[in-house]
């Protein structure tokens, strides 16, 4: 199978990704569920309605802007592969 025919079919999933145990990815994912947790626990109930609200705009923000980077990213790539492709021409028609 080639990669586009994973990515097709669901194989390939750009937004997956390994965090490392004592990366500096998970030792911030820990403190933030450490921090989460502290907070949540002085919440009244209408502040932590309010606080959820606040993460769900959170999360959605986040996957807009990874989705803008990745789109952004893919055509930096495409416009790179066109480039060496015009070079690679050029260096046969020389």
């Amino acid at each position: 199978m080639t990669t586009l025919e994973d990515l097709y079919f669901g194989n390939i999933n750009p937004n997956e990704r390994e965090t490392k145990r004592g990366s500096q990815i998970d030792r911030l994912v820990k403190l933030m569920c450490k921090n989460e947790e502290s907070l949540d626990a002085t919440l009244t109930e209408q502040q932590r309605e309010t606080f959820e609200k606040f993460k769900d705009a959170q999360r959605e923000l986040s996957l807009m802007t990874e989705r803008d980077a990745f789109r952004s990213g893919f055509i930096l790539a495409t416009r790179i592969m066109v480039e060496v492709m015009e070079g690679l021409q050029e260096v046969e028609d020389v």
